[in-house]
């Protein structure tokens, strides 16, 4: 049920991120905005406490409502172009609405904050993670979710231990997230690549090399994958469940942008296939602040006691208070505005990059509904010489090549990541990929 209050401050919210209410300018009165919509002041008063929650504004006594300044994107800074960092801009990073979470944690949990708790996680917030989850059609109970220090812990700890099937290598898509390659290398994991496109990979290869019997688990990023922003079709994941379960080989999904997801229908892995044989793992990082270095997982029963007893080796505990925030912040209508917004920029963002490649002739390139990755192949030179040649003009690009596997064949390739990137940076951007 939509209350009348919450369309009053969807009203100003749409203004605010439009621009039209400018960071620091005086909002109109209760009476003002009572006589304009026609709704009675109690309506208005309570719309502008739901925004001053949201930080999004602030009130001034014997003065009025006035619009936050940090509320709308700011210049940037040198003149330089970022499509490198994967680190949310202002206008949708919810330091505020986290601060906020963090300082009723500290209230919450204080006496917990001082001592040692449980490896697995704060059971307040796997429990709030249970119906959390709930809303990606990924139903879990409390005792197989564990608190990680971010996706990257959990991914180590998988790689380390030793799996119910015996076997010691890993497959992985060709690209793939590079930190996971650095991981299997840390750990001195056997691993084997194969290559995926926008249409998917090759199931008569991916079966070629499940049946030769050496898999302990494939890893996959289903939905917006780094770097390419690919996206599997529900029937491509059904086929890759199949073959993993025919060949007992077990699937680690990577669904870090979750968030961001559009079409209601594109539901998870591990919603699909059979859970013992799936492990599911989200970050908070990517849709909410690098900085929380919180993730999660979801971890087969056969898996669990090694699973905590490697992540006890390593840090007895996630900490305590961003569990805590992270809790609060989950249960409360700042994460459901976060999540539209960051929703809406991304899209925006995508759409942009599209029609610019589009304009400049750029057709090697794939691009996603949303997400903040995609890449692009390059003809004629090496990826090197023209990032090279780019940061002459404070343009900042990044290689694909420490996303493949040593001696795996592949294209030359940049990254193209959108988080940090006015609308006429990425115009630029593009333009000079093209020209240069």
């Amino acid at each position: 049920m939509t209350y009348k209050y919450m369309i009053v401050a969807d009203f100003i919210r749409k203004k605010i991120f439009s621009g039209i209410f400018k960071p620091g300018e005086k909002l109109p009165s209760v009476q003002t905005l009572s006589k304009e919509l026609s709704y009675n002041s109690d309506t208005i008063v309570k719309a502008y406490k739901l925004l001053e929650d949201e930080h999004l504004i602030y009130a001034s006594p014997k003065s009025g409502y006035y619009v936050v300044k940090s509320a709308v994107p700011v210049n940037k800074k040198n003149g330089i172009i970022d499509m490198v960092t994967a680190c949310p801009p202002d206008s949708v990073n919810p330091y505020k609405d986290f601060y906020h979470c963090m300082e009723k944690a500290i209230s919450l949990y204080k006496k917990k904050l001082f001592e040692y708790s449980s490896a697995q996680g704060m059971p307040e917030l796997i429990n709030v993670l249970v119906k959390h989850m709930a809303n990606f059609q990924v139903f879990a109970k409390p005792q197989d979710i564990f608190i990680t220090n971010g996706s990257q812990q959990a991914l180590y700890i998988l790689a380390a231990i030793p799996f119910p099937n015996g076997r010691t290598k890993v497959l992985v898509e060709q690209p793939t997230y590079s930190v996971m390659l650095q991981v299997l290398k840390c750990t001195k994991t056997s691993v084997v690549g194969i290559g995926r496109t926008h249409e998917g990979i090759d199931l008569s290869e991916l079966e070629a090399i499940f049946k030769q019997g050496d898999i302990k688990f494939f890893y996959t990023m289903p939905r917006y994958q780094n770097p390419t922003g690919f996206c599997y079709d529900s029937l491509q994941k059904k086929e890759i469940i199949n073959l993993a379960r025919q060949y007992e080989v077990f699937i680690v999904e990577d669904d870090y942008l979750a968030d961001l997801e559009v079409d209601a229908k594109a539901d998870p892995m591990y919603a699909i296939g059979e859970r013992e044989w799936i492990i599911y793992i989200r970050s908070f990082s990517k849709a909410l602040l690098p900085g929380l270095r919180l993730g999660m997982a979801i971890v087969p029963k056969e898996l669990q006691n090694e699973f905590i007893a490697y992540k006890r080796s390593i840090d007895l505990n996630s900490p305590i208070l961003t569990q805590g925030a992270l809790e609060i912040y989950l249960q409360s209508s700042m994460y459901k505005f976060h999540v539209q917004r960051t929703k809406q920029y991304y899209q925006e963002k995508m759409n942009i990059l599209r029609e610019a490649c589009d304009l400049n002739n750029i057709v090697k390139c794939y691009f996603p509904p949303t997400g903040i990755y995609t890449s692009l192949d390059i003809v004629g030179t090496s990826a090197d010489i023209l990032i090279n040649r780019l940061a002459k003009y404070n343009v900042l690009l990044s290689s694909t090549d420490g996303c493949y596997l040593e001696g795996f064949p592949h294209p030359e390739g940049i990254r193209l990541c959108v988080c940090k990137t006015e609308d006429q940076d990425i115009r630029k951007a593009i333009q000079l990929i093209a020209t240069n």
